[in-house]
């Protein structure tokens, strides 16, 4: 990755899977990877700060039902559902609002699911936490 990516939308498959681990990490929004089963197989460092979590914390464990239950609804899994049905390469963005003990952080959700079955979940801050 030659050029320092500043949103989630700039993006692609190719890019990710061109990415270092180094690289992820760097990210300046929150990236998470998922399996087939929802289980989180990467996590950055950006997400992990905001969320309060850390990697090590998170990975082998269910998005949908340890990590992240609030987006275990139509508005967010439902959608990542429909793109995986599509069985191509598809991506979606959405706001959404996350609830935590120490504050609600609202969001620009991009959901983006490769032929390869690897499942992206991209989180953008549109406020602070508060």
């Amino acid at each position: 990755m030659k050029e320092r990516l500043m949103d989630a939308d700039s993006l692609t498959g190719e890019r990710l899977r061109a990415m270092s681990a180094e690289e992820f990490d760097r990210l300046p929004f929150g990236a998470i990877k998922l399996d087939g089963e929802g289980r989180v197989v990467a996590y950055n460092a950006a997400e992990a700060a905001v969320a309060r979590r850390t990697a090590q914390a998170t990975v082998g464990r269910r998005f949908f039902e340890e990590i992240a239950p609030c987006t275990n609804v139509a508005a967010f899994r439902g959608r990542l559902d429909a793109l995986v049905a599509r069985g191509e390469d598809a991506t979606e963005r959405f706001d959404f609002r996350f609830n935590f003990p120490w504050g609600s952080r609202e969001v620009r959700i991009r959901l983006m699911v490769l032929h390869d079955g690897a499942r992206w979940v991209f989180v953008t801050a549109l406020n602070s936490l508060g």
